[in-house]
């Protein structure tokens, strides 16, 4: 693997929870390949935007907390290429100690000839709770999601400083979206007052992530967005997100979460509150 990025984790890039938003971990990821890409000469032969519009999937696993000031490494490795669609490790790494805090597997619909050495999937890479297979749900409309107990929670137009030079929404926007809209889905899910509590000592974190791009969303365009959660354990909750193109009806990206309840005090993972999941088993997705 080769170091590509270099730079450390600022203050407004943090959410409640006091560690790295999803969406700043999904920009250094993709600045850390589009710099590997290049150091490789691949964006040489290749039209670079054209290459990364070729994403297909990323699965992604959050390791560690990167909190305020953390100075960050961003590593890439090339897991298949030759003849092969090209396949892509991201990692990021606490440059201190070279503990690494997130995974990252991007994979392109492009097939590059260029002999390049390539490296093993890690132990801490790939899929672990979340199946390395496209969301069962992504096949449904809207309407169709509804009916199964997804629940509206974002909904705006694609924002042109958002977008590429060619007009269509970053990858880290897609994330970015997701994380905005998270607190309406909260409101369904919580008891009264809880949302107070939680604020104060207990958060969340995500622990795997799996984004299926399925079209584009140009600069404009209004999208909306569906969520639910398909399952729950003592200390987990698996979510669905799915985009949807309000001009075209398409879903643009569908998407799986596994995630954690957090004490934020101890830092650690805790058992879901006894009153939140009475209301969350109300209100899991109905299998296909």
């Amino acid at each position: 693997m080769i170091e590509t990025l270099k730079n450390s984790v600022n203050h407004w890039e943090t959410d409640e929870n006091d560690h790295l938003n999803v969406r700043f971990y999904v920009r250094r990821m993709m600045q850390t390949l589009r710099l590997g890409l290049r150091d490789l000469g691949l964006t040489a032969a290749l039209d670079e935007q054209a290459l990364l519009r070729g994403l297909q999937t990323q699965h992604m696993r959050f390791v560690r907390e990167a909190r305020i000031a953390a100075p960050v490494s961003g590593w890439m490795g090339v897991l298949s290429a030759s003849g092969e669609p090209l396949q892509i490790l991201t990692e990021l790494r606490h440059t201190g100690t070279g503990e690494v805090m997130a995974a990252f597997v991007h994979d392109f619909s492009t097939q590059v000839n260029h002999q390049l050495q390539t490296d093993p999937l890690p132990a801490h890479a790939g899929s672990r709770g979340i199946a390395a297979a496209p969301v069962p749900y992504a096949r449904l409309s809207l309407e169709e999601a509804l009916d199964k107990g997804f629940h509206r929670i974002g909904r705006a137009l694609a924002d042109p400083a958002e977008c590429d030079t060619e007009g269509y929404l970053e990858p880290e926007h897609f994330m970015g979206n997701f994380s905005n809209s998270m607190p309406n889905l909260w409101a369904h899910f919580s008891p009264a007052g809880d949302a107070v509590e939680r604020g104060v000592t207990e958060g969340g974190a995500v622990l795997e992530y799996r984004m299926n791009y399925l079209a584009p969303l140009r600069a404009g365009e209004g999208f909306e967005i569906v969520s639910g959660v398909s399952e729950l354990a003592d200390k987990t909750q698996r979510f669905v997100h799915l985009l949807f193109n309000l001009n075209t009806g398409e879903c643009c990206v569908a998407s799986e979460a596994m995630a954690i309840t957090m004490d934020l005090v101890a830092r650690k993972a805790i058992s879901i509150p006894a009153a939140r999941r009475q209301v969350m088993e109300k209100l899991l997705l109905a299998p296909l």
